[in-house]
């Protein structure tokens, strides 16, 4: 009987923690237009339409954003926002998770990598290899930053690695860290 419950939980979970994400992102955005669509339309509201308005304004935004003039404007902004204490640590941090997913050009950041310490291979994502826009002694020309994901959580290490220990590997991102939250159990057929 435990078995049973262990495979329909197992069979289950993934599901039901994906639907438990969408959900709280749908209700967290319905929420943040409610108030100001109820003041405006009144009694034409209907659950949803925060929902729907969201969505339409982030696709506006990000038509505006395009405009050059805009562009002059957020990285205005951007910079006022860097000035602000603690503030400043949140939209940094935010910012530089962000610009993780803007489109790359031939950059090796990244990459999904192996790192060889002491004869152990540890799993990485290759994160910067230029280090010239930072103060002097965080990494050298011969070295490479890497993200090593810990298995079963969220989480994980930075580490400043010689370039010669990192060995490409043929994976996206998304299937490294499927392999490493698994703890290397996924099949190498899955996509």
């Amino acid at each position: 009987m435990g078995k049973i419950f262990k495979r329909g939980l197992i069979a289950l979970a993934p599901v039901a923690i994906s639907l438990a994400i969408v959900i709280w992102l749908f209700r967290t955005l319905e929420d943040i237009f409610r108030v100001p669509l109820k003041w405006l339309v009144g009694e034409h509201y209907f659950p949803g339409l925060g929902l729907i308005v969201a969505i339409v304004f982030i696709f506006f935004v990000g038509v505006i954003i395009n405009n050059f003039l805009i562009q002059r404007m957020t990285d205005f902004l951007d910079r006022l926002f860097a000035k602000i204490p603690f503030f400043k640590t949140i939209y940094n941090s935010i910012g530089d998770v962000m610009n993780y997913f803007k489109p790359k050009g031939k950059e090796e950041k990244g990459k999904v990598v192996t790192v060889d310490i002491d004869g152990m291979r540890f799993l990485a994502i290759l994160t910067r290899s230029d280090f010239s826009d930072l103060p002097e002694g965080i990494g050298k020309e011969e070295e490479v930053t890497v993200f090593v994901p810990l298995s079963y959580q969220i989480g994980g290490f930075t580490a400043v690695v010689p370039r010669s220990k990192v060995t490409p590997i043929d994976m996206t991102v998304d299937q490294g860290m499927r392999f490493v939250v698994t703890a290397g159990m996924l099949s190498g057929n899955q996509k």
